[in-house]
């Protein structure tokens, strides 16, 4: 019981910035969430009959609630307002007002919460839905706002280069290891750095017809833009895949900007990554698709050489998996 309760808590700390003990002195705590809807479905069981109906007609147009005054609402549900009021207390907020203002936050930054068909009444299932959706809606803001004329310069350097080193540094460390194994598969000579004297050591290396590809969220890093710096100096061409106007974005020839909020709840991951991802994955498939025959040739043989050893994973009829079962595996 004592480890499922410590899921429970965690659960409750990335589901609400504040989270009262339960009742007390006959009166709910305050709470803040961040979900408001899902808070809403989780405590109806526990409401009066009057609230209920409240809640039902918050339910019926939950961007229209925003909008309303305590008497629109009370006349809506067909109820008193000190019954709207006791509503609002129930799901954790002191007053109408400060329950619209949350509301209307729960509707612009979680809009997908409110068009998933599924509810879940319990605590990892609302820790999966805001964690999972959140990361979803990083990458829909992303898409939203693309640069594709970035993009396409960063995919026709990259697809035509010779040589491609990528540099991140911190939690962007992972980010350009994750896109080596992305580009590698391709058939292109590249490596990923996360060391600062090795990025500027591979950097003074580069020449013109190479790329030097820097990943950072925050566009800060001292050790990164000096090693794109000195890329450039040599002629390479500079990609940056990070936040508009700072050091990095003026220090590399073509910007990839991105720009994602971060949660308040540090105990939330950092949604900025998954739309790194993306468009990491998004320039790979134009490299891929703008190299032709050439990456086709290596993605077969990689494949070839997994499939060998049975590890490839089932794919269409071109999968040389079957081919290779009479094999034995040499791990």
């Amino acid at each position: 019981m004592s480890g499922r309760g410590g899921l429970r808590s965690y659960s409750n700390s990335v589901l609400t910035s504040a989270r009262s003990a339960g009742v007390k002195g006959g009166r709910r705590e305050s709470v803040a969430p961040i979900d408001l809807v899902s808070r809403i479905q989780r405590v109806e069981g526990d409401l009066s009959a009057a609230e209920r109906r409240v809640a039902a007609a918050v339910a019926a147009d939950y961007d229209a609630t925003t909008r309303m005054t305590i008497g629109d609402l009370a006349k809506r549900a067909g109820v008193s307002q000190p019954s709207v009021t006791r509503f609002c207390r129930s799901v954790g907020f002191g007053s109408f007002g400060e329950f619209k203002v949350r509301l209307a936050t729960t509707l612009t930054v979680a809009a997908l919460y409110l068009k998933t068909d599924r509810v879940f009444d319990d605590d990892v299932g609302q820790l999966a839905r805001v964690v999972m959706l959140r990361a979803s809606n990083a990458i829909r803001d992303c898409l939203e706002w693309l640069d594709t004329s970035a993009v396409r310069r960063a995919i026709a350097a990259i697809a035509g280069g010779a040589r491609l080193d990528i540099y991140g540094q911190g939690g962007s460390a992972s980010l350009a290891e994750d896109a080596k194994l992305r580009f590698f598969r391709l058939g292109i000579p590249v490596c990923a750095y996360a060391d600062g004297h090795q990025q500027r050591m591979s950097a003074s290396t580069l020449k013109p017809k190479d790329v030097a590809f820097a990943i950072s969220n925050s566009g800060h890093s001292r050790a990164v833009i000096g090693a794109i710096e000195i890329a450039r100096s040599y002629g390479a061409t500079t990609v940056a895949l990070t936040r508009p106007k700072t050091p990095l974005a003026a220090a590399a020839e073509v910007v990839i900007p991105i720009v994602i909020p971060e949660d308040a709840n540090a105990l939330m991951p950092t949604a900025s990554r998954y739309a790194h991802m993306a468009v990491i994955d998004t320039v790979a498939t134009g490299v891929a698709s703008e190299m032709g025959m050439r990456s086709l040739e290596s993605l077969r043989r990689v494949r070839y050489a997994l499939a060998s050893i049975g590890v490839a994973i089932p794919s269409p009829s071109s999968d040389p998996t079957p081919l290779m079962k009479k094999r034995n595996p040499r791990e």
